[in-house]
């Protein structure tokens, strides 16, 4: 079998074609008839193969580089020429290459030289490339001898060392040990752990010897690609948040507007004040929103201080279903209609694993159809979009409010307290919150929006208009079920107790009529349950809806009861800050009364210890005695109770009268009040 060979086809005619051997280095082009190219081809003793020249045709030439300076020269040299078929019949062949000789001065093995490396390479201009691509042997390791590689050395004393193949596997070893961890060390430290076993191994070895940081760092990077150390050097949850290749984006998720909600949390950076009272700081609100994944549109919001719980998470997601303009003028902004046209519930919700993720989620998506995703443990990017959108509206509010957080609550000692600067309240603050939300769906451009397929080139990638779009022109389609009916099932549940004051949840007692009539709250054979479930509404502590029953369709509507009106008109929130308050001051008050008790005690114990010590010993009484003088005893000391205890005007001061001589020796009589005790006060006498 004879040897293979590798041929171009440099030209066809009717009856030959002209190729050349694309391997050799003395090869020209050689004539050879369309038939035997025919036969050879038919009985399958030629084949195709792909071009062994392409990576170094096709590649860009910088501009003023040697490779631009060499193919440029050598194309004009060679470009009134290369397009003549006679340059391919060996005897016009050489009077071609002598012209060329004469016109630029150059030697015919150059010429021959170039026109054989631009036939061979494809016959374009980037044949003529020199092949400095191939200079240094770049990516080939280079085989250690007794002289050192790489540059000598200026500052450091030594010639240095190769790196032989025990140093490598002292190198290998303290990098898989040391480096491709989670909790690694730096590539200094292991170094020097490199050096260590070094020294364990050849103590006798010198200093100048040892191989040195950089040949350690040129080792590790050449052995160990970073797409492999990468994923061993952190945590899997760390590499898949913030490292991992994207392949995808959300938007091929869904199948139009409504299909698919992100809903996510955060903690706003900004310290609001009390409703009720503007000098007491209440702390940082909590910020629930709900993102339509197709369009970007804000289909829902919470604002308030309850913590990221399914509790906040059903707020907001009961907002997707809220009439938006009543929404609004709850929180004293007027928008109409068309500027937040949302109103229903989703296909898919995607969420934090911990707040979606319970039995009243299964409820909740078994009774209106919405199938719950949980986003795995500390993946903030599989809701990129909520995540992203956070950080937007923090920096809208963030330059302009008060008590806005800051790297440090002290810039220097004795530095003022940003926290001090607090001034907004909940009220005020989602209003800002609405106004960006605002903004953001009607006017905000998507830049870096993926367009679904079909999209019109002039619809603007602003969210209402894509929602718009979408529901006209896709699947995406919303479901609106009752919407008291999704609000109350939607809303937290509690579990509050029943007892004759009314039905009592967080302090504060509630009364409704199915309640009275069942005889709930009757004293004595009252009637009721120990506990029941009731759904409550975080922003208003008027109202709270009790559950009956099983059904996620009944419930009844209690109203706070005279008992605590106080709390008429306040949030929960307010509620649990005023109750925490009062049960401070009463936890206070009460521990200052124990103090004073025992000084009570003190003076009682005093007291009787006196008296036991005055009183004298009484012995020889009888009980019938005993029984006769103790009431004989007590008609004694009330009567001088009574006269002790009398009410008895001052007299006003009179002169003395001058004293009264009887006549003719009568008795002088007594003029003073007569004392009529015994007849008002006297008692049966005991029988």
């Amino acid at each position: 079998m004879g040897e293979l060979r590798k041929r171009l086809l440099l030209w066809s005619g009717t009856e030959q074609v002209i190729w050349i051997d694309i391997d050799s280095d003395t090869a020209l082009p050689e004539p050879i008839s369309v038939a035997e190219l025919e036969r050879l081809l038919m009985e399958r003793e030629l084949e195709s193969i792909a071009d062994p020249f392409e990576d170094k045709v096709l590649r860009e030439v910088e501009a003023g580089s040697p490779d631009q300076l060499k193919r440029d020269e050598a194309w004009a040299m060679l470009a009134d020429y290369v397009h003549d078929p006679q340059l391919f019949v060996r005897r016009h062949r050489g009077t071609i290459v002598g012209s060329i000789i004469e016109r630029h001065g150059v030697t015919k093995q150059t010429v021959y030289r170039l026109l054989r490396r631009y036939w061979q390479r494809g016959m374009c201009r980037n044949a003529l490339l020199p092949d400095y691509l191939n200079s240094g042997a770049r990516g080939k390791r280079r085989k250690p001898n007794r002289t050192k590689l790489g540059r000598p050395r200026v500052v450091m004393a030594g010639k240095g060392r190769n790196v032989t193949l025990d140093i490598e596997r002292i190198f290998r070893r303290v990098i898989e040990e040391r480096l491709l961890k989670e909790k690694h060390t730096s590539i200094p430290d292991a170094y020097a752990s490199v050096l260590n076993l070094l020294r364990a191994v050849q103590p006798e070895l010198p200093t100048s010897e040892l191989p040195t940081l950089g040949q350690f760092r040129y080792f590790y990077g050449r052995e160990y690609h970073f797409t492999d150390t990468l994923p061993r050097r952190m945590s899997a949850v760390e590499f898949a948040k913030d490292f991992r290749p994207l392949n995808s984006t959300s938007t091929t998720e869904t199948l139009g507007p409504g299909y698919r909600y992100q809903i996510d949390a955060t903690i706003a950076d900004i310290y609001l004040v009390s409703e009720h009272n503007r000098s007491l700081i209440v702390g940082r609100p909590v910020v629930y929103m709900v993102i339509d994944v197709f369009s970007r549109m804000v289909v829902g919001m919470y604002v308030g201080f309850e913590g990221p719980s399914w509790g906040s998470a059903m707020v907001a997601l009961a907002n997707t279903v809220a009439d938006k303009v009543e929404f609004c003028r709850k929180s004293g902004v007027e928008i109409d209609a068309s500027d937040w046209p949302v109103k229903g519930l989703p296909d898919v919700v995607l969420a934090d694993k911990g707040e979606l993720n319970g039995t009243k989620v299964e409820a909740f998506s078994q009774a209106f159809g919405v199938r719950i995703e949980n986003a795995p443990a500390r993946r903030g990017d599989a809701k990129g979009i909520v995540e992203r959108y956070f950080r937007t509206l923090q920096e809208r509010f963030k330059p302009y409010a008060s008590g806005v957080v800051e790297d440090t609550t002290s810039r220097k000692r004795g530095g003022h307290d940003y926290r001090l600067d607090a001034s907004l309240t909940l009220h005020e603050f989602t209003k800002i919150i609405i106004a960006g939300i605002l903004h953001h769906n009607n006017f905000h451009t998507l830049s870096k929006y993926d367009r679904a397929a079909g999209m019109p080139g002039d619809l603007p990638a602003i969210p209402v208009m894509l929602w718009k779009w979408g529901l006209a022109n896709l699947t995406g389609r919303l479901r609106t079920p009752p919407e008291k009916l999704v609000l109350i099932n939607l809303l937290p549940h509690e579990s509050a107790t029943v007892s004759e004051l009314g039905i009592r949840l967080f302090g504060c007692f509630y009364s409704c009529p199915e309640a009275i009539r069942e005889g709930w709250f009757h004293r004595g054979q009252g009637r009721r349950p120990t506990g029941v479930t009731v759904a409550y509404d975080p922003r208003t502590a008027d109202y709270i809806y009790l559950r009956p029953s099983n059904s996620l369709k009944d419930y009844w509507v209690c109203e706070l009861a005279d008992r605590s009106r106080r709390f008429r008109g306040m949030t929960f929130w307010d509620v649990w800050i005023l109750s925490r308050e009062e049960r401070r001051s009463d936890v206070n008050a009460a521990s200052e009364a124990l103090t004073e008790r025992g000084k009570l005690l003190e003076k009682i114990e005093s007291i009787v210890a006196q008296a036991e010590n005055a009183s004298p010993l009484k012995t020889g009484i009888s009980k019938k005695d005993l029984g006769t003088q103790i009431r004989v005893n007590k008609q004694q000391e009330k009567r001088q109770e009574r006269q002790k205890t009398a009410f008895k005007p001052e007299k006003a001061k009179q002169v003395k009268p001058a004293e009264v001589i009887p006549l003719r020796g009568m008795k002088q009589e007594d003029y003073a009040f007569p004392d009529l005790s015994d007849l008002i006060f006297k008692e049966e006498e005991d029988d």
